[in-house]
């Protein structure tokens, strides 16, 4: 297998690490991917993702095709969608959570616009999306995309009909309605030089797995010096803390700022085999 790198721009000639930075990077025969912010792919309205603590459409991170070997839910499955809340300390709206649960409202509910809106998210659930919470309790999303899905006309997020009282945006977090991030182009690159493509991370050196900033050798610290901020699959991994267990080789680390992610500053780990998820700042 191999390893390739991500970059973010509107031509191959001048990507940068991240949307918004000033940081090139050169990507061999870079190839458009996907795209990040902004719209999500053609998966219909009704199933945009909700917070389950405000029911407030996630904002789109990212979409991105995914070459064959990382396409691990299937060969159909081509391209994989990512979803942000950052609803750790977001006030509750009462009955979103059951309502996203699948949970059928009540009369009362069915009545008021917006928690009529997040029960027909529930009904209109995409088969392939996979909730994912973090260790502070923020809500995540990834969905997993047929081909028609991701050449499908991009979507806009469900029409604002929020409730009154919602707050500011640290207390209703992250979402699509006022917190879309620009779209941007996504470009890969395969990655070459990386010791650890096609090795699972692992804290002991299992497998022959060499962790990042592991190691005096001279050529090894210039690589990781190379890699470092730069969104990727497969290869060496780069948390900002411990490493998470379950990775697999076949892990998606993308870094803060992606389509408006905000991680503090650090990077997320989504194992694309075992479904491991853990981010750091």
């Amino acid at each position: 297998m191999k390893a390739y790198d991500l970059g973010f721009g509107e031509s191959a000639d001048e990507l940068v690490i991240r949307p918004g930075k000033a940081i090139g990077i050169d990507l061999p025969d870079a190839r458009v991917a996907g795209w990040c912010g902004g719209r999500a792919p053609g998966i219909g309205t009704a199933s945009w993702p909700r917070s389950p603590v405000t029911g407030l459409p996630m904002i789109h991170a990212i979409t991105l095709e995914l070459p064959e070997d990382y396409r691990r839910e299937g060969a159909d499955l081509v391209a994989i969608s990512f979803f942000h809340a950052d609803d750790h300390v977001a006030d509750d709206i009462e009955g979103v959570a059951e309502l996203l649960a699948g949970t059928a409202p009540t009369a009362e509910q069915a009545a008021d616009p917006f928690l009529a809106a997040v029960a027909a998210t529930a009904a209109a659930r995409h088969p392939q999306q996979r909730d994912l919470e973090d260790l502070i309790g923020g809500a995540h999303a990834l969905i997993w995309l047929i081909a028609e899905e991701f050449a499908a006309p991009r979507i806009g997020p469900p029409a604002d009909i929020r409730p009154a009282g919602l707050g500011d945006r640290y207390s209703r977090g992250q979402n699509a309605w006022d917190d879309s991030a620009p779209e941007t182009t996504v470009w890969i690159g395969e990655r070459t030089g990386d010791p650890n493509t096609g090795i699972a991370p692992s804290e002991g050196g299992e497998g022959g797995y060499t962790g990042a900033w592991s190691s005096d050798d001279e050529k090894l610290t210039a690589f990781w010096s190379s890699v470092e901020g730069i969104s990727h699959l497969g290869g060496t991994v780069m948390p900002c803390q411990g490493l998470p267990a379950e990775l697999t080789p076949y892990v998606f680390e993308l870094e803060d700022g992606v389509g408006g992610l905000n991680l503090g500053g650090g990077n997320a780990q989504i194992d694309l085999e075992s479904g491991a998820f853990d981010w750091a700042q």
